[in-house]
Order: C-alpha cells, then structure tokens, then sequence
C-alpha cells in the first residue's frame, strides 16, 4: 500500500490549488459560531430566501418548466449536458418561444457534456443566445478536462435552480426504473438568486465577454421567505477547493448526524478521516452511493476500495437500488444542507467549474431527511460481510480503478 500512495496523492504535491485545510472547530453546525463562519466561501448566508426541494424529473422538470413559461425578462441556463432528446428539444422550444416573446434568454452548454445538435440553431434563429463553455479544439484538447460542471437556472433575477440535473432524456420521469434517473434539485427564490447570477456571470462572462446588467438581470431583491440560503462556487483557478472545503467544514463540526446522497464517492484521505473522526465522537454517518445501475463502474470499482476502512470506522454504506442514483446531497446536524453539482471525487474538488446551494434552515433540513429516509428503504447496505465475500476479480478491479482515481 505504501508504494501506491504517491500515484494517487502526487497531486497534492504538484497542484497549485490548496486541498488539506486545518479546522478543527470546538462548536456544533447548529452554533451561531459556524454560521457565521460560512462566510469563508466569499457570499454571505443570506435571509428571507424560500427553499423548495424538488425530486426527479417529473418535478423538476414540471417547476422549471413553469418559471421558463412565466418569464418577463431573461432566462439564464447553465449545464453540463443537455442533449437534443425529447426533453432536450422540448425545453429547447420552450426558450426559443420566450426568446420570441422578447425575453432575453441565454444559453451556456458545456463542450463536453453537451451535444444540442440543430437544437442551437432553433434557439438562436428565435433570438436566444446559444454559447458553448470551452469547446473541443485540436489546440486545446491538453485542457479537455476543465469543464462547467453546473447546474444553474435562473428566471428574472427572481427564481434560481440548481442541483445534478441534466438536461437529456435519463432525467425523465419519477425514478420508477432503471431508465428513470434518481435526482435532486433545489429551487429557491429571495436574495440567494443573486448569487447564483454572479456565478452563471462568471463562466458567461469567460465565454463571451458579454457583461450582465440590469433589472432584468439584478432586479432590486424582494423577501421571499424566512430561509437562510448561500450560494456557493468553485472554480479550477481558485486557489482553494471552495467544493470541499464546504463539505469538509460540515463535517468537522458534525456533532449528531452526518447523512450523504451522492452520485460518485471517492473521497481522499481528509475527507474520509474527517468521516472517522465523527463516527468516533458519536457523530450518525450515513452514506448513499449508486448500486448496480451506476452509470460509471469504475467510479464504484474505485469507491469501494476504501469501504474497509470506512466500514472498520462505523460509516454505514448503502447502495441505492432502483435505479441510477445521481444526487449530490448532504445534510448535517438537521440544520444545514447542500445541494448542487459537486461530487465527491478529484475532478469536483480540483478542476470542474460547481456550484451549490447551502441552506441554514431546520424545516428544510427535515424535509431532506425525510427523503433520505425513504431513499434508504429502497436501499441496501453494504455490510462488511459482503466487503469479505468479494470475489478476487472484484479486488483487482477495486485497486487498478483506485490507481486511476485522480482523473475522476
């Protein structure tokens, strides 16, 4: 094991961005103290926000939808994928129409993740703009891995949505089977939309220069609620990994529960000892991972090799069954939750342009929960007897995709 440890931690040593912090705090999640410490990630926790949690295609899709139709002034969509499917094409049409109707509706696709075919050129001849992040080049293909990872939806400055979804035909319906893709997003309207503007503004502003202004973009902000809410950015060129320090410092200050939904988990060693750390000090650590149906193997062959460890500490492991399981959710002390775009692997936490939403609100932390709880009842855990009965080909697999867990 000691020789294989500089193949996968050199980048630490070699990488310019700060990925091992110091925090070891002596107050709770649910103090005044990490409240006020959230101010590390450059936005304030701002009031009067309302959060919605929304589950799966049917109702994200169905309350995003909706805004799109209902809006005044400017639509801005920021993803990763977003396909030319029969979803991709009918949110498609939806923009090209509002774009016709005089609403200012820009469009930010990623060059990798996202193939819209002659559907930007229907939205573009309706008078959106269609941009595409960082598109594949010959000259360029040596940073074919610094991509947008994000999942922001504005409307009028107003509405904000932001989570793992994408915009393709996986996505579709309720999770009812394996073709129906398991996801969380948040929608949340109030001050924290202007926050998720400055970050769709970074990468728009990167692509084409175009500088965002005005009522229709920043509108004069309104109460929505009474949540406290935080969007939070990261970015390849920051010198701190804003994605996980955000997970890291919630860990660290856990003193009850500890519950994560996330798509592709391979943590590093901090953020697995942080984990231990918890169990150790009474600290409930759940952690909810795809099963069979995942979408990308090698991440499970990978995750898994450190699920020894992880189960030796007392973090409990399940495997969701139904289908695809692509949240990134975490929830902490039933007080602060995140969801967003960031997955716990190197390529959140270093390269990838992310982006989540933090909320600091006890009824909105039991609603995700509750979700979890029933997520869990679809679920199987991982047991260390089933870590035992591991055939020999599954060992190597865990190892030789461990090897190559940097570049996930």
């Amino acid at each position: 094991m000691a020789l294989l440890l500089p193949l996968t931690g050199c980048s630490y040593i070699f990488s310019e961005k700060r990925t091992v912090y110091e925090y070891e705090p002596s107050y709770g999640v649910d103090s005044d103290e990490f409240r006020r410490s959230l101010d590390a990630f450059g936005t304030d926790l701002v009031p009067e926000n309302r959060a919605v949690l929304l589950q799966n295609g049917d109702a994200i899709f169905g309350s995003m939808i909706e805004a799109f139709e209902q809006a005044r002034a400017s639509i801005n969509l920021e993803a990763y994928i977003f396909d030319d499917g029969d979803l991709g094409t009918r949110v498609a049409r939806i923009l090209a129409d509002r774009a016709r109707h005089g609403v200012a509706v820009r469009v930010l696709v990623d060059g990798w993740g996202s193939s819209l075919g002659s559907l930007a050129d229907e939205m573009t001849a309706a008078g959106a703009r269609v941009e595409v992040y960082k598109p594949l080049r010959i000259y360029s293909l040596y940073k074919v891995g610094n991509r947008t990872h994000r999942r922001i939806f504005t409307v009028d400055g107003r509405i904000g949505f932001c989570g793992g979804v994408g915009i393709d035909d996986r996505w579709k319906g309720d999770a009812r089977n394996p073709a129906e893709w398991r996801e969380t997003m948040i929608r949340v309207e109030g001050p924290v939309v202007s926050q998720l503007q400055h970050i769709f503004f970074e990468d728009w502003v990167h692509t084409t220069g175009e500088v965002l202004h005005g009522s229709a973009q920043f509108p004069e902000s309104r109460p929505a609620g009474d949540v406290l809410a935080q969007a939070i950015s990261s970015s390849r060129t920051d010198q701190s990994s804003m994605a996980k320090l955000q997970y890291y410092m919630a860990i660290q200050a856990a003193r009850r529960r500890i519950w994560i939904e996330n798509a592709y988990f391979v943590p590093d060693r901090q953020i697995r000892e942080g984990l231990l750390h918890a169990v150790a000090r009474g600290v409930d650590v759940r952690v909810l991972v795809p099963g069979k149906h995942i979408d990308s193997p090698n991440v499970r062959n990978a995750s898994r090799f450190h699920y020894n460890e992880l189960l030796d500490g007392g973090v409990q492991i399940f495997e969701y069954l139904p289908t695809m399981m692509h949240n990134k959710v975490m929830v902490v002390d039933g007080i602060w939750t995140s969801i967003g775009s960031i997955n716990f692997v190197n390529r959140s936490m270093k390269r990838n342009g992310e982006a989540s939403v933090s909320v600091y609100d006890r009824r909105f932390a039991d609603s995700v929960e509750k979700m979890i709880e029933v997520d869990l009842s679809r679920s199987e855990q991982f047991t260390k007897e089933k870590w035992h009965r591991r055939g020999l080909i599954a060992r190597f697999g865990e190892l030789f995709f461990w090897l190559f867990s940097e570049n996930y």
